[in-house]
C-alpha cells in the first residue's frame, strides 16, 4: 500500500522521519533522488536518524549512522562501511502530486 508521506520539499542531503503503519520511516534525498528506509541501523538496531540529539547525516550519497558511523546506500540498503555488514530495510518511493509516497510491503 502506498502512503502519502511528506511534501516534495527536501533538498539533497536532508531527511525527515515519519511514522507509517506504526513504523518509523526515514525519508531522505540524495543527489540520486528520494529514498525511504526503516529508521533502524542493522549494526545494533539503534535509530539511524539520531543518537542523543546528534542527527544522522547523508554524506556523499550515503546514509551515516550517528551511533557508530556505519554507512549505507539508502537506495539499495547495502552496507557500505563498517561496523555494519548487513543491509537495512528499504521501501519503494515515488513523487506524485507534490508529495513523496512510500510503499510499505
Amino acid at each position: 500500500m502506498w502512503h502519502k508521506a511528506i511534501p516534495d520539499t527536501l533538498q539533497p542531503n536532508e531527511f525527515r522521519v515519519v511514522e507509517l503503519e506504526n513504523q518509523r520511516i526515514l525519508i531522505g534525498r540524495t543527489q540520486k533522488g528520494y529514498f525511504a528506509v526503516r529508521d533502524v541501523c542493522s549494526h545494533q538496531k539503534l535509530p539511524l536518524s539520531e543518537a542523543d540529539g546528534v542527527p544522522g547525516r547523508i554524506e556523499r550519497d550515503l546514509l551515516v549512522c550517528p551511533h557508530h558511523g556505519a554507512r549505507f546506500d539508502p537506495h539499495t540498503g547495502q552496507a557500505r562501511g563498517l561496523p555494519a555488514v548487513r543491509p537495512i530495510q528499504t521501501y519503494p518511493v515515488k513523487v506524485e502530486e507534490g508529495f513523496v509516497w512510500v510503499q510499505l510491503t
